[in-house]
């Protein structure tokens, strides 16, 4: 199954982002597997046609991730942003390449 297949490997990235994220600090490279212990994996697939009036869409509300790692493949369509020093920045979509969020229980 390809969804079960994409989700243990999904997983697996998160789980060695984390190790390099606990090396980074100069922590051990379980560190952080230690210390969050077994995480629940939740996985969303979303998908949001092109809206013919864009400016009446309604996008989520800004909030912080509550979990430890955000792993997201983003389409084409530009809408993710990031609050880096209280700005809101937008995140462009690269083909193929993840954005990685660092949630609340990381930060």
């Amino acid at each position: 199954d390809v969804v079960g297949e994409y989700s243990k490997e999904a997983r697996e990235l998160a789980q060695r982002v984390m190790e390099l994220i606990s090396l980074s600090l100069g922590l051990g490279e379980d560190y952080l597997r230690r210390r969050l212990g077994s995480q629940a994996q939740h996985m969303a697939i979303n998908y949001y046609p092109v809206c013919p009036e864009p400016e009446l869409t309604y996008g989520l509300p800004g909030h912080t991730d509550p979990n430890a790692l955000t792993i997201l493949l983003q389409d084409g369509i530009a809408g993710l942003q990031v609050m880096i020093d209280q700005q809101w920045l937008a995140v462009d979509p690269v083909p193929g390449a993840f954005v990685v969020n660092i949630g609340d229980q990381i930060q």
